[in-house]
């Protein structure tokens, strides 16, 4: 399918142009770059909402309820399960989509797992590309379910507008998720699996570690297995989303910024893979000064790397 043919069926909400739109940017096919120049500037601009939590916390069920909350609403929603990379072929590995099989017949809900393609911050170029290709198709709400919990998941608040942390009464998670510091860039905190009691443990855990910092932390408990708090927890995001409007805004500029530096740090790779001129100073040898080598790589792009010939 030509670009031309592929954009208007994009914007036109056709799932299926969506998805191939998605394999040719993720996969980055001929004319990818074509494809995302001509979707801007973007009419939409979607709700996005990041979850994470330790493996086992239940993100994927909740995202369940979420989904069918939503849709009551009224509201054209995706979910991008963002799976480790096979080391294989670069695809995803778990397949979060699969556990959200039930949705999967609704033409407003969008399903698909990406590969974070062993980026550091957990969420790669290609997740930011997506994400606009999904406003492009007028999706109302981007639910982004995140790996697991530690210090490379802070990457989702560069690309989320409101994070959500997942816990659990009983789990023990928490020691590991305040050493990592990832409770900090949480911005409601959810303490699933209430059932199972010791839930308001839980909760004033996550208040007494904010006790002294003047922030008071929004959690809502909830429980999959009873469908209980999933309307609270919706209808908190949505009051968090109003009373912070400005601070949303202002996040909005620095996820511009982290979207701007990865496809600059990307287009700096291509052109240090094309210039043979740099290899020997890549590989170079093993007792030399690595930061010398990088400052000529960087005199060399500087001057036009490739496209300038050898003084």
């Amino acid at each position: 399918m030509k670009i031309s043919e592929l954009l208007p069926r994009l914007k036109g909400k056709d799932p299926v142009a969506l998805a191939r739109a998605i394999s040719i940017v993720e996969n980055r096919k001929k004319d990818y770059q074509k494809l995302l120049e001509a979707i801007y500037p973007l009419e939409n601009r979607a709700l996005k909402i990041g979850i994470t939590g330790a493996p086992g916390s239940g993100k994927s069920s909740l995202i369940e309820r979420m989904i069918a909350g939503l849709r009551r609403q009224g509201k054209s929603l995706a979910v991008l399960a963002v799976d480790p990379s096979s080391p294989i072929s670069g695809g995803a590995l778990l397949g979060d989509r699969l556990r959200m099989i039930q949705h999967s017949n609704d033409p407003d809900v969008f399903i698909r797992s990406i590969a974070n393609r062993g980026h550091l911050g957990g969420l790669s170029l290609s997740t930011h590309e997506i994400i606009d290709l999904l406003q492009a198709a007028a999706k109302d709400v981007i639910l982004i379910e995140t790996v697991g919990v530690g210090q490379s998941e802070v990457d989702i608040v560069n690309v989320a507008d409101v994070v959500l942390m997942i816990l659990n009464p009983e789990s023990g998670d928490e020691i590991q998720v305040f050493k990592a510091g990832v409770i900090e860039i949480a911005d409601l905190f959810v303490v699933n699996k209430s059932d199972l009691g010791g839930s308001d443990g839980k909760i004033a855990e996550i208040r007494n570690y904010f006790a002294f910092s003047g922030r008071e932390p929004l959690v809502f408990p909830t429980s999959v297995k009873e469908d209980r708090g999933i309307p609270e927890l919706l209808e908190g995001i949505a009051r968090f989303q109003e009373r912070e409007r400005g601070r949303i805004g202002e996040k909005s500029a620095r996820m511009r910024q982290s979207y701007i530096e990865k496809i600059v740090i990307e287009r700096v790779q291509e052109e240090m893979s094309r210039d043979g001129r740099l290899a020997p100073l890549l590989r170079g040898d093993a007792a030399a000064n690595p930061y010398q080598a990088a400052e000529k790589i960087i005199a060399t792009l500087r001057k036009g790397g490739l496209h300038d010939k050898e003084d």
